[in-house]
């Protein structure tokens, strides 16, 4: 065993070579994250650029690397880990950082980690499954380890991959053109790195979708009605942006309690496939029955779903779910929908107060659906006592006083570059 560990983390030091001569689309990060002295983890949905990520902040140190994803290591248990810590020196010498990659696949790696942030080694973690955020890590680790979670590129991370400058206050008409091109692409493509660069969208997102779902979830649980899990996970693809219950999941695919349909959720959420919402509400029990299912990536959208172009306004609800959840990392804001007859998408809330309620609408400009939305949001913000209301649409920009609310409509590409 000890022979495989030092050949696995021999041929990964080769790889750091790699991304010391490559440039890379820089990834945003909380300030101050990645030179705090305490354990830096880092998670988030495969191919999405944890392992870029770290080994670009640490271009030009010294540092020791070992990825658990690799087949020689992919085994091993607890007990193994003295055994890599040993081979990690007799290969590197002395180091004073470490990048360990993937290393929820080892069960009991929070002890270990723990020996070595007392060692004071300056620790970097990373992984595709939210375990790795458990209350595991926070017990053997409290108080001595900040987290991240890292989505796939952004719309304006996706620019500044191409090279487009949307800094400007004003956009000259071809920039304009070029910029609704390039979000049209967005919309299309996603955010996976990979697919940026070329690969083929649909082929891509499919095969990292099925992986993720059977190397991650069915290998991982060992769960019995494979066939089953992997209708629920399509389901899911294919009703994005929309409200789901658990009682309704356990009859539609005849599941034995709804118990069982929320532990497949909760996988799929731990393995960064979907992310959910809980409802808003007072009532702690309303609020845990209910949930609104959104896809980690438009690109499993438009690979795997069968009415992708016919469900604009949801894709849109879907792109600017993902991308609150991106501001949510830097302004520590909590994340809600509200349904009580009308329905608003997204309310933030920080430090108890409700802070803002947005609404996404694709086509504003029909009466009827101008109605509903504003009315829906006029509601919302007597019951929750807020006055900042946004609607996010497709091309209407404009601030409108309605019944003494102030509210904001602004077209999607631009609140997402803002």
């Amino acid at each position: 065993m000890s022979t495989n560990i030092q050949q696995a983390i021999i041929d990964l030091k080769e790889e750091i070579g790699s991304y010391a001569k490559t440039s890379f689309t820089k990834r945003k990060v909380p300030d101050d994250f990645m030179n705090s002295g305490l354990v830096k983890i880092i998670s988030g949905v495969r191919r999405s650029g944890k392992s870029t990520l770290v080994h670009l902040s640490l271009r030009g140190k010294a540092y020791a690397y070992v990825n658990f994803d690799d087949e020689r290591l992919f085994n091993l248990n607890s007990s193994d880990l003295t055994d890599v810590e040993e081979n990690l020196y007799m290969v590197y010498g002395d180091f004073d950082f470490l990048f360990l990659d993937e290393i929820q696949n080892i069960d009991g790696w929070g002890l270990f980690v723990n020996r070595l942030a007392r060692k004071n080694i300056d620790l970097f973690l990373s992984g595709s499954n939210s375990k790795l955020l458990s209350t595991e890590i926070s017990s053997h680790l409290t108080g001595r380890f900040v987290d991240f979670e890292l989505f796939p590129f952004s719309f304006k991370e996706f620019l500044d991959y191409r090279g487009f400058d949307f800094h400007a206050k004003f956009l000259p008409t071809e920039k304009i053109g070029q910029l609704k091109k390039y979000f049209d692409d967005y919309l299309i493509m996603g955010g996976f790195p990979e697919i940026s660069k070329g690969e083929n969208p649909k082929r891509y997102a499919a095969s990292l979708f099925h992986s993720i779902i059977n190397r991650d979830i069915l290998l991982r649980y060992n769960i019995k009605h494979q066939s089953t899990f992997k209708d629920i996970s399509l389901f899911l693809v294919n009703n994005y942006s929309r409200e789901i219950s658990f009682n309704r999941l356990k009859n539609i695919f005849g599941l034995g309690s709804e118990h069982t349909a929320k532990n497949y959720v909760h996988y799929l959420e731990e393995a960064y496939v979907i992310f959910t919402l809980s409802k808003f509400s007072f009532k702690k029990q309303e609020s845990l029955r209910y949930k609104k299912s959104y896809v980690i990536d438009v690109s499993f959208i438009n690979a795997l779903s069968e009415d992708f172009s016919q469900n604009i306004g949801f894709v849109y609800e879907n792109i600017v779910a993902l991308e609150l959840l991106r501001r949510k990392n830097f302004e520590n804001f909590e994340l809600f929908y509200y349904k009580k007859n009308i329905e608003v998408d997204f309310v933030i809330r920080k430090n108890l107060k409700i802070k803002e309620l947005i609404q996404v609408s694709y086509y504003i400009d029909d009466p009827k659906t101008y109605r509903r939305e504003v009315n829906a949001l006029l509601t919302a913000s007597n019951d929750l006592n807020t006055d900042k209301l946004t609607v996010v649409t497709k091309d209407k920009e404009s601030e409108e006083i309605i019944k003494g609310k102030n509210i904001s409509f602004i077209p999607l590409i631009k609140w997402l570059i803002q």
